[in-house]
């Protein structure tokens, strides 16, 4: 059994990551992946959306959402089907997770163990750079 995913983010973000993770890595480790765009936010669509993926890729090991903004709409919509299947949710949807994503082995890791793997990617692909500052005099 393997851990299910469903990427769930606002306007198309989790469709476009996915396909962009997809052509990257070029390989099927990501086919088995739900994307669910939530466009401006909570809807009975949407709502409807994450019922369908959650029970289209929950095969008994549970699933993991990863979503784009924690506290938003896909956020709520997902964490509000705890009691019909193992959830666990990760916010901060990036291409770092998705990629790291389609290095794991699903068969044998846990939701949590997934989410962290992913979390742990996205933190460390976080940096900011700044260029130095032009010497006195030189003229930019």
């Amino acid at each position: 059994m393997t851990v299910g995913v469903a990427v769930v983010g606002h306007g198309q973000t989790a469709s476009r990551l996915l396909e962009a993770a997809k052509a990257i890595v070029n390989t099927p480790s990501l086919d088995d992946v739900v994307a669910v765009d939530a466009d401006s936010g909570e809807t009975p669509s949407l709502k409807q959306a994450i019922c369908q993926a959650l029970d289209g890729i929950d095969h008994g090991q549970g699933v993991v959402v990863i979503v784009d903004l924690w506290g938003a709409s896909p956020c709520q919509c997902a964490r509000r089907h705890h009691t019909e299947h193992p959830v666990v949710v990760l916010s901060g949807l990036n291409l770092a997770m998705l990629l790291k994503l389609a290095s794991l082995d699903r068969d044998a890791m846990d939701p949590v163990a997934v989410a962290q793997a992913c979390a742990n990617s996205a933190q460390r692909a976080v940096s900011v750079w700044s260029s130095p500052e032009p010497a006195a005099g030189v003229a930019g």
